[in-house]
């Protein structure tokens, strides 16, 4: 298999924004249910906290605020730019390796292109959760459409809040 996954798309508004929206929203746009939130079924808050001055991705019971899963700590933060973070799959062993997730802003024309990698996917077992039992044909293809589903969400968080900002002026 190969090292990563990749998805690219474009959104209407620029790089800051995108990227804004991107980490200051993500519990609007990221994906609601089991397969794609970090704490299951629980009603929780995806977001980006800063812990010990590391900020990390996670998601918090709304319930029980205390019942926090990480995913995994930010590696860069480049506003506008570039967004990279580990990420780690709640149900993994805590053996298995945690994998990457580097994003990238980049302006194209009145848009911003979108760049999301997932590397290092060649580094879990036969035996990880995230595989459901798929050989690397399958799992590869399955890793994609997880994340051009997420960046499809966004995009349409970005029209969504485009479109309020054009009814309120």
């Amino acid at each position: 298999m190969s090292a990563k996954t990749f998805v690219a798309l474009r959104v209407e508004c620029n790089p800051e924004t995108a990227f804004e929206t991107f980490v200051t929203d993500i519990d609007h746009w990221w994906k609601q249910g089991p397969r794609n939130r970090l704490i299951g079924i629980r009603p929780g808050i995806m977001q980006f906290v800063e812990k010990n001055g590391t900020y990390v991705i996670q998601e918090a019971d709304k319930r029980r605020p205390d019942f926090v899963v990480e995913a995994g700590k930010v590696t860069s933060f480049e506003p506008g730019k570039r967004l990279r973070f580990e990420w780690r799959w709640p149900a993994a062993d805590k053996t298995e390796p945690v994998t990457v997730v580097d994003i990238r802003f980049a302006p194209a024309g009145d848009q911003t292109r979108i760049t999301l990698e997932h590397l290092g996917l060649e580094k879990l077992s036969a035996a990880h959760p995230a595989r459901n039992g798929l050989n690397d044909n399958r799992f590869k293809p399955m890793i994609t459409h997880y994340w051009q589903a997420h960046l499809v969400s966004l995009r349409n968080r970005i029209k969504s809040l485009s479109s309020q900002e054009t009814t309120s002026n």
